[in-house]
């Protein structure tokens, strides 16, 4: 039996990695907890190697072993909510990540690369800010139109201090002037009462685990939160 060349080796690894990363990508609406490897992994798809066939083969093995978990929704928590977080100063690129809440667990999860160069935290936080508040709009209008009450302003939370009162208050400084004008979109929201910004730590942002690795206790933490199991 002939394994073939190198080449038709690298090309059957390519095309199982693509197939594979398809499946996580579906598997992301009931484990939100691997967005952030999921969506680092799907940076490589127009250049796809085997070594990233191998993380996508872990990720795989840790559903296999997270069978019996799940998201479990719960009347006792009917407001709409959101957690928001970004890192700033990684590389190759900076991540976001935001879920929205509704009742005990999350509806909506999603953790990205940034796609502008920023140059400050504070305005990749405000860049994540701007995310979860356009997305938490669009849930808001869902919910609305199947029939529920929505109570507003739904709270945003971010553990960023510097963040929360750009938001609440209207102007520019000489720091914050070069922002790009969609950044602006949460004070906007803030603004007509749609949602607001509200400060957490940074130990208790389930958002957390959307732009960074964890250890294992603030990661099972944080997806514990997310599947409704606890909430913070």
């Amino acid at each position: 039996m002939q394994l073939g060349s190198e080449e038709d080796l690298l090309a059957l690894g390519a095309r199982n990695l693509l197939e594979l990363l398809g499946s996580l990508l579906w598997a992301t609406a009931t484990h939100p907890e691997i967005n952030l490897y999921v969506s680092w992994l799907c940076q490589f798809m127009s250049a796809p190697k085997l070594e990233l066939y191998d993380a996508g083969l872990a990720i795989l093995l840790y559903l296999h072993h997270a069978m019996d978990i799940g998201i479990t929704y719960s009347a006792s928590h009917p407001q709409l909510e959101a957690y928001c977080d970004a890192s700033w100063g990684r590389q190759p690129r900076d991540f976001f990540g935001f879920s929205i809440f509704f009742g005990s667990a999350s509806v909506s999860a999603c953790a990205k690369r940034i796609k502008i160069i920023t140059l400050a935290t504070q305005e990749a936080e405000l860049y994540g800010y701007a995310q979860a508040a356009r997305a938490l709009r669009f849930t808001q209008l869902l919910v609305e139109f199947l029939g529920h009450t929505v109570r507003l302003p739904s709270p945003i939370h971010t553990n960023s201090a510097a963040a929360v009162p750009f938001i609440l208050r209207p102007g520019a400084t000489a720091r914050t002037r070069h922002y790009e004008k969609f950044l602006l979109f949460g004070r906007e929201q803030c603004a007509n009462g749609v949602s607001k910004p509200v400060w957490l730590a940074g130990t208790d942002l389930c958002a957390d685990i959307f732009t960074k690795a964890l250890n294992k206790t603030s990661f099972l933490r944080h997806r514990a939160s997310l599947l409704g199991a606890t909430r913070h």
